[in-house]
C-alpha cells in the first residue's frame, strides 16, 4: 500500500528554503535538544538502560527550571507553519517500544505531566520484552506521539549499495501496513534502525510521506537541521547521567552548511571530511574535535573563508562499525557552546 501524498512536495520545497526564511523571520531559529531513550530500569543491557531513579531526576530537573517539553511532531508543526518556539524546549524520544517504558517509563512522565515520542519497530510488538499494540494503542490515546521505527529493524546498510533502497521500501511499507492494522493510524515520523541511513532511505521517506526522521548522532535540533537527519543526544548507560542530560539540555547546535563528502561510507581509513560552517555564530578558531568521544587535532581552520569551514581526519584507523566525528565550539560571545557529529558507517564490521 502506498501513502504518498501531495504534502511531500510542499514539505521539500519548504525545507529547502528554511534556512534562508530564518534569516528574515527570527521565530523559525531555535535550539531544541532532542534525547534518545530505550529501556528503563532493566539492568540487563546497561548500554541502552536508564534507571528509574536517573529518568526520573532529568523530569524534575526540566520540571523545576521551567524547560518545555514537545513531541517531535509539534516542534516539526512548529517549524513549519514559523510559530515561536519556546526557548528552553527539549524533546524526550524512546526508540524499539520496550515493555519498561510501558511500565516504569511511561509511568514516571505521567507523574511530572510530560509528553514524549515513541518509535515503534512493528515486528516485535507483543514479544516477551516489547509492549502489545493493545499498550501502544493506550500511551497513544494517553498522549504518547507514536512514530515508525521500521518492521524488521535490520543493518540495511549491510546489503549491497544498489538493493538498499528497495529493501528499506518493502520494509517501510510493510511497517505502515502493520501500523494501520492494528492502530488505524500512519505514522509521519522515522526512527533510523540503529541510526543507519543513506540519501536513498531518506528519499524513500520522502516518497512515502514521511515528514521527518531522527537519527542517532548527537547534536541539536535546529532550523538549519536537514529533517530526515535530525540529531538527538542517546541516554543509554554511561551517557544517561543527569549531569550529562543537564548539559545536554544547554547546548545549542553548531549550524553546518555543508559537508564534503556527504555519505557514511568511505574508503579511505581513517577518513577525513570538510564542514562549512555558517558565519557570524561561532569562534571558529576555539573549534575543538573529537572521535569516539576521545579528542583528536584538526587538519586545518579556514576561518577566514566564506563560509568559514573545518578540515577533519582521524588521528587512528576506525575501527567499530560507527564512528562519530564530533565538533564543538563556543559562540562569539562566549555564552553557549555548539555540537555537530557527523556519521561513518564501516558495514563489513558487525555490531
Amino acid at each position: 500500500m502506498r501513502y504518498s501524498l501531495m504534502r511531500t512536495t510542499i514539505l521539500i520545497l519548504f525545507f529547502s528554503t528554511i534556512i534562508q526564511l530564518s534569516a528574515q523571520n527570527p521565530s523559525t531559529v531555535f535550539n531544541i535538544p532532542i534525547f534518545a531513550y530505550h529501556r528503563f530500569g532493566d539492568d540487563r543491557y546497561p548500554s541502552t538502560n536508564t534507571s528509574d531513579k536517573v529518568f526520573e531526576d532529568q523530569l524534575i530537573f526540566l520540571k523545576e527550571n521551567k524547560f518545555t517539553v514537545l513531541t517531535l511532531g509539534e516542534a516539526i508543526n512548529l517549524w513549519q507553519s514559523a510559530k515561536p518556539v519556546p526557548e528552553k524546549s527539549v524533546i524526550l524520544t524512546i526508540d524499539d517500544g520496550y515493555l519498561s517504558f510501558y511500565t516504569n517509563g511511561w509511568p514516571l512522565l505521567k507523574k511530572y505531566g510530560f509528553k514524549a515520542t515513541s518509535f515503534i519497530q512493528t515486528e516485535t510488538v507483543g514479544g516477551g520484552d516489547f509492549m502489545s499494540w493493545d499498550q501502544i494503542g493506550e500511551i497513544m490515546k494517553a498522549g504518547i506521539e507514536i512514530g515508525n521505527h521500521s518492521a524488521s529493524h535490520a543493518f540495511f546498510l549491510n546489503l549491497p549499495q544498489n538493493q538498499i533502497q528497495a529493501a528499506f521500501r518493502d520494509d517501510l511499507l510493510k511497517s505502515l501496513d502493520d501500523f494501520k492494522k492494528y492502530l488505524d493510524f500512519v505514522p509521519d515520523l522515522y526512527a533510523y534502525p540503529y541510526g543507519e541511513f543513506t540519501r536513498d532511505m531518506k528519499d524513500v521517506l520522502k516518497k512515502e510521506a514521511v515528514k521527518a526522521a531522527v537519527v542517532q548522532q548527537s547534536g541539536v535540533f535546529s532550523e538549519s537541521s536537514d529533517p530526515f537527519a535530525i540529531p538527538r543526544f542517546p541516554m543509554g548507560g554511561s551517557y544517561g547521567s543527569l549531569q550529562g542530560f543537564q548539559d545536554k539540555a544547554a547546548m545549542k547546535a553548531l549550524r553546518v552548511i555543508a559537508t564534503r563528502p556527504d555519505s557514511p561510507f568511505f574508503t579511505a581509513n581513517p577518513p577525513e571530511i570538510e564542514i562549512d560552517i555558517a558565519p557570524g555564530v561561532l569562534d571558529v578558531g576555539k573549534v575543538q574535535f573529537f572521535v569516539g568521544g576521545l579528542k583528536n587535532e584538526i587538519e586545518i581552520i579556514n576561518t577566514q573563508g566564506n563560509p568559514p569551514s573545518v578540515v577533519l581526519k582521524a588521528d587512528k584507523r576506525l575501527l567499530f562499525r560507527r564512528t562519530f566525528y564530533t565538533i564543538t565550539a563556543p559562540s562569539i560571545d562566549g555564552k553557549s557552546w555548539h555540537w555537530y557529529s557527523y556519521l561513518w558507517i564501516n558495514p563489513l564490521i558487525s555490531e
